[in-house]
Formats: C-alpha cells, sequence, structure tokens
C-alpha cells in the first residue's frame, strides 16, 4: 500500500478491478501455482468454522481444489476497496467427483494486501447440488 503525498491517503498498489480480473482467469485455467504464488509467505486465508490454510498448506489448497473440481467455472466480481482491502464475490459451479451432481456455489472475499500480493484472505461461500434448489423461506439455516 502506497500514500498519496497530496492528501496522505492510503491507496493501494495495484488496481482493484484488474486484481479481481487476474485472479478470475487464473481460477479459470484452474491454475494452481499461479494461484498459489498471488499470497506472501506468511499468508493465512480464513473459512468456515475456525478453518484456515497458511505454510505449506495453503501452497497446495489451489491444486488440491483444481484437482477435485475438475471441470470448475468460475466468474469472480469486484465489489469494492477500501485502505488495503478489495472485496469481492464469485459464482462457479463444478461436477462433485463422488456423486456426479453439478454443484453451484456463491461466494463473498475480503483480500488484504501486502504490496501486490495477499497476506489475509476470508472467504464465505455456500454451495447446493443444482437440481436441489431450497425453498426459499426467507433466511438461511445452511
Amino acid at each position: 500500500m502506497k500514500r498519496r503525498d497530496d492528501d496522505k491517503e492510503l491507496i493501494l498498489s495495484v488496481d482493484p478491478i484488474a486484481f479481481i480480473r487476474e485472479i478470475e482467469k487464473i481460477w479459470q485455467a484452474r491454475d494452481g501455482a499461479r494461484a498459489a504464488a498471488g499470497y506472501t509467505e506468511d499468508a493465512i486465508v480464513y473459512y468456515g468454522q475456525g478453518q484456515s490454510h497458511s505454510g505449506e498448506r495453503l501452497r497446495n489448497w489451489p491444486a488440491r481444489w483444481f484437482e477435485y473440481a475438475r471441470d470448475l467455472s468460475i466468474t469472480k466480481t469486484y465489489r469494492g476497496h477500501h485502505g488495503n482491502c478489495i472485496a469481492g464475490t464469485w459464482e462457479s459451479r463444478y461436477t462433485h467427483p463422488e456423486t456426479a451432481k453439478k454443484i453451484l456455489e456463491r461466494g463473498a472475499e475480503l483480500f488484504y494486501l501486502r504490496g501486490e500480493k495477499v497476506y489475509e484472505h476470508h472467504m464465505w461461500q455456500h454451495s447446493w447440488p443444482e437440481d436441489e434448489v431450497p425453498e426459499d423461506a426467507g433466511f438461511s439455516t445452511d
């Protein structure tokens, strides 16, 4: 992150829209090495109920996911940024390797950057089988 000299306001060192587009391109290509290279050495990814990836586990996570979701199709959308944080959402689909069901996902994520790399990443997502869309009860308990 850099400071603008004229008003001392903190700004990102990357174009946030281009940043999300590049991540989308890497994930669409299912390129585990390039996905892992976007994180700092001390990065951590938070997801689920107290779950996280860091170190070697984080470095292997994208390749493991691409192996699991072999036909992954994903679209990422820039939603906003503030300070060193970029917010985005995604929609994806893939075939579950054990059930062969098409799985749909929607998610949101926050990327905290140090320079051009992510040092902290938070993800929230919801997945469901394509043919099992639940009745809308006005709230979700899943």
